[in-house]
């Protein structure tokens, strides 16, 4: 098995259920509940990245045209809080996609498969 092949059979919710036979008995509507939610996910990925993209240079042009200091410090603020924003939410879908259903297929398969230490 290739390293290709390996990624995605354990980066995906759908692929975790498929490896683990073990969960049979949720497998079927668990199964469709996480390819769902993480369909979803995928979706509301695109559009925070969007909304706050333009949202950003909104507040980035609306930072340019500001007449005094003051209203420049606040706009620079809220850019800053919209650009944290967008890089946590993004950083929590794409772990909740990814990276959960490799870190539980490990668990399970180190669970199911104990190794014995001299």
């Amino acid at each position: 098995m290739n390293f290709g092949s390996m990624f995605n059979a354990v980066s995906s919710w759908k692929g975790l259920i498929a490896n683990h036979p073990e969960i049979t008995w949720t497998g079927e509507w668990l199964g469709k509940l996480l390819d769902v939610l993480s369909q979803v996910l995928w979706v509301a990925l695109a559009i925070v990245g969007t909304a706050g993209a333009i949202y950003a240079i909104y507040v980035g042009v609306k930072m340019a045209r500001a007449d005094s200091a003051d209203a420049r410090e606040e706009n620079k603020k809220r850019l800053v809080n919209i650009i944290v924003s967008i890089v946590v939410v993004i950083v929590l879908i794409i772990v909740f996609n990814i990276f959960v259903p490799m870190i539980l297929d490990a668990v399970w398969t180190a669970a199911n498969n104990p190794t014995t230490t001299p």
